[in-house]
């Protein structure tokens, strides 16, 4: 494997940003240090033009950089060199050792081999095993000692894309984080990432919960120069409590937004288009190279393919049995819709070939993607994957969508000219850009833009001006600023000064049944929520016993019948996964559940749980009879102890079977 993809060293050769990562640590004479990624010893030398006898602990995997950093400080017995794999090594994994400051630059997406990768799922399998730097930075948080600091330079990602949603409550709830400082990566020399920026994170390790939750994260953006990263007063500060982040949806840093976005983000009583749309990802044939075809060589990336006939186009609509089994005559290439940001009208200017044959070939072959297949075909909005400044929606009307779109496809019809204006706006830019500020979206992102029931007045005039627009680029006609801009108002004053709004448009909040398949589109069978232990929170003293449980009165709990039937493993104990029945309340927040109790039948509730991860699985998952058809959500559960003395009884909230709440109401 080349080695610059293994090691993905990106050496720190700016003094501001060294100045301002040492200076946030402020080092002590007793201090024990460790650079977990110790490169050519920048911040080593850094550490000891402040205090020359500091004593540091230097990893490093790649051995020519150990022979350099050896031969560096021979002689200095107070700096340690060894070669090793931080993440693997022993004394970290086991937090055998333990630092009063970390301090370094990780590498970023290092590429691993199947062993190492094994490994690395086994050893951190509540995080995303595929970027390196989240893992150095739950590794090593976790290797400080109480109040040991720790600050990083790393890219910005981990604070908002959801793949990253167990490290945010990792951090959130086991440390201080003073300061987070975001700038561009063209900043730092020879590094200019296309798809994130860089963040600064300075942190304190603290087993105190409530206080963490309590504690307000210094936020710095906007900085003209890589010098003004020293300054106190330079760039823009804003200040958020970590409680905030954490009940945020995805527990995102919404750091690019304003107070008002973000109100309108996390508000519940306000739809989400994942309420009122089905947002799935698209085809990939796995060969594009012998399946796609532009229409003319002067399309832009044509050159390596192999243009259409234009007697191979099919021309009218396809049957049901096309649609899934492919074309039989030889005009079987289908109009496809890509990415590219183009908004309301995209041509087609791509085809692929939906012949029997290729149909066969794509459903047997490993690459293929043969995804979401039942939204082939229909009409929708496509969403580029990959959006530049502005996000951008354009008409799929019938046709394939690949792999780079999302394609969003109402539940009511009704709502696709709506939606098309709404999605390119610069109101649904600001919402998706404070959800998710890097470039790449997905589906999990959109469907979770805020979505404001308009009046009838407001909706008939936004489909009239959207469909001025599409009957003019239809024609050849560009001149659509006017229309454009009228659009921006309306949503504008839709959702910042809400006027033109219809009298139901906050949402319900009723239990209705969870669209179990709308996840299975949206996670398969990975978690949906993982929760980090918390071991040490809060101490409290409950019943007569006065045993002690270290809990967290600020979680959210769920409560959940148990029937007659499957009493003995909770009496016992022993329970490590609770299944639902085949109906799921919608009005429970998922991604904030942390606490189980179950409520057993002719009883009541006393034993208090902790969900690990909670996930979409199969009735009699693992047995011979498990049916593939029967989705369930499913609770990973581990005994936290005994709550009450006796059982308590307590009202099941919905449907007799359910309770959602939080634990300090529940001893209250």
């Amino acid at each position: 494997m080349n080695e610059a993809l293994v090691y993905q060293a990106h050496y720190t050769k700016s003094d501001p940003i060294l100045n301002y990562m040492t200076g946030m640590l402020e080092f002590r004479p007793h201090d024990s240090i460790l650079e977990p990624c110790g490169g050519d010893g920048v911040f080593v030398d850094k550490i000891l033009e402040k205090v020359p006898n500091a004593n540091i602990s230097v990893f490093e995997l790649n051995p020519q950089a150990v022979i350099g950093l050896k031969n560096k400080y021979n002689g200095e017995a107070n700096i340690h060199i060894k070669e090793t794999d931080t993440l693997l090594d022993d004394s970290i994994t086991s937090c055998s050792a333990k630092y009063d400051k970390i301090i370094g630059n990780p590498p970023y997406g290092a590429r691993n081999n199947e062993k190492k990768k094994d490994l690395l799922n086994k050893l951190y399998a509540d995080l995303y095993t595929k970027e390196s730097y989240t893992l150095f930075l739950y590794a090593c948080t976790r290797c400080l000692k109480e109040n040991g600091e720790l600050s990083f330079i790393i890219p910005d990602t981990f604070l908002s894309l959801h793949r990253h949603l167990a490290i945010r409550k990792y951090l959130l709830t086991n440390t201080k984080i003073k300061e987070l400082i975001l700038f561009p990566s063209s900043f730092f020399p020879g590094i200019n990432f296309g798809y994130a920026n860089l963040c600064i994170i300075t942190l304190k390790k603290s087993s105190n919960v409530a206080q963490n939750l309590r504690n307000k994260i210094s936020i710095r953006t906007n900085f003209k120069t890589v010098e003004e990263l020293e300054y106190d007063d330079s760039g823009t500060k804003k200040n958020i409590s970590q409680k905030e982040v954490v009940e945020s949806v995805g527990s995102a840093f919404m750091f690019n937004s304003t107070d008002k976005i973000v109100k309108l983000i996390n508000d519940v009583s306000i739809q989400k288009i994942g309420d009122i749309a089905n947002c799935v990802t698209g085809f990939y044939s796995g060969n594009d190279k012998d399946y796609l075809h532009p229409v003319s060589p002067e399309i832009k990336n044509a050159k390596k393919y192999i243009c259409a006939n234009s007697e191979s186009i099919h021309t009218s609509s396809l049957t049901d049995k096309e649609k899934g089994c492919g074309i039989a005559t030889t005009d079987c290439l289908v109009p496809i819709v890509k990415g590219g940001n183009i908004e309301y009208v995209k041509p087609n200017h791509w085809f692929m070939d939906w012949s029997t044959k290729a149909i066969q070939e794509y459903k047997s072959s490993k690459k293929c993607r043969f995804q979401n297949s039942d939204y082939y075909f229909k009409n929708g909005i496509g969403i580029p994957m990959i959006r530049s400044s502005k996000l951008t929606g354009s008409l799929i009307e019938g046709r394939l969508f690949d792999q780079s779109i999302v394609g969003v496809f109402p539940k009511d019809d009704k709502w696709i000219l709506y939606l098309l204006g709404f999605f390119n706006s610069a109101v649904c830019t600001e919402l998706i850009n404070a959800i998710n500020p890097s470039t790449n979206n997905s589906a999990n992102y959109i469907k979770k833009i805020p979505f404001i029931v308009p009046s009838d007045e407001s909706k008939s005039h936004v489909e009239e001006l959207v469909g001025e627009i599409v009957s003019r680029l239809k024609a050849g006609d560009e001149q659509i600023e006017r229309q454009k801009a009228e659009l921006d108002e309306v949503f504008a004053n839709l959702y910042f000064q809400r006027e033109g709004i219809s009298q139901t448009t906050s949402k319900e909040i009723s239990p209705k049944q969870l669209n179990f398949l709308d996840l299975f589109d949206q996670y398969e069978l990975e978690p949906i929520t993982q929760n980090c232990v918390v071991r040490d929170d809060i101490e409290i003293e409950y019943g007569k016993k006065k045993s002690q449980l270290l809990i967290d009165l600020t979680k959210n709990l769920l409560i959940c019948n148990v029937k007659k039937d499957n009493l003995e493993q909770y009496l016992d104990g022993s329970a490590k996964i609770y299944y639902t029945g085949k109906k799921f309340p919608s009005t429970v927040a998922l991604y904030k559940l942390y606490y189980f109790m179950p409520y057993l039948s002719g009883k009541g509730i006393r034993d208090l749980y902790y969900i690990k991860i909670a996930r979409l699985g199969y009735r009699k998952e693992g047995q011979e009879n498990e049916d593939k058809n029967d989705l369930r959500l499913v609770f990973e559960i581990e005994r936290v102890g005994q709550l009450f003395d006796e059982y308590k009884k307590v009202k099941l909230e919905i449907w007799r079977t359910f309770t959602d709440t939080t634990l300090d109401k529940i001893l209250c």
